[in-house]
C-alpha cells in the first residue's frame, strides 16, 4: 500500500505542475488579448480563455482535496488503524488512483475489487 500512496502522490504532483503551467499560459494569453492593438478586432475563441483559467483553478483545488483525502487515508494505514476503518482507508486510496490507471507505473494489483 505504501507503494501506491507514493505513486499516487507523484501523479498528483504531476497534475499540479501541468495545471499550473497551463494556468500560467492561459493568464499570459488573457493579458495579450487585452493589448490595445487587438482591441476591436475579432479573435476567434477569445471569450473561452477565462473559462480555461477557471477550469485550471478548479483542477488545482481538486488536486488539493485529493491530497488531503490521501493524507488522511494514508495516516490510518501507516498507524495500523486500517482495520478500524473496515478497510475503507485502503479502498479510498485505491479509488483515488483509478483515474490514473492508464499511466506508467500503475499496477493491476492496486485496482479495487
Amino acid at each position: 500500500m505504501n507503494d501506491l500512496v507514493t505513486w499516487l502522490r507523484a501523479q498528483l504532483d504531476e497534475d499540479e505542475e501541468r495545471t499550473r503551467e497551463l494556468l500560467y499560459w492561459t493568464q499570459q494569453t488573457i493579458l495579450a488579448l487585452k493589448e490595445p492593438k487587438l482591441l476591436g478586432k475579432y479573435i476567434p475563441g477569445w471569450h473561452d480563455w477565462p473559462k480555461v483559467e477557471r477550469l485550471c483553478r478548479e483542477r488545482l483545488a481538486e488536486v488539493d482535496a485529493k491530497r488531503r483525502i490521501l493524507d488522511d487515508a494514508a495516516g490510518y494505514i501507516a498507524d495500523g488503524m486500517e482495520a478500524a476503518t473496515d478497510g475503507l482507508a485502503g479502498r479510498v486510496v485505491a479509488y483515488l488512483a483509478l483515474p490514473y490507471a492508464d499511466r506508467p507505473g500503475y499496477r493491476d494489483e492496486w485496482r479495487p475489487e
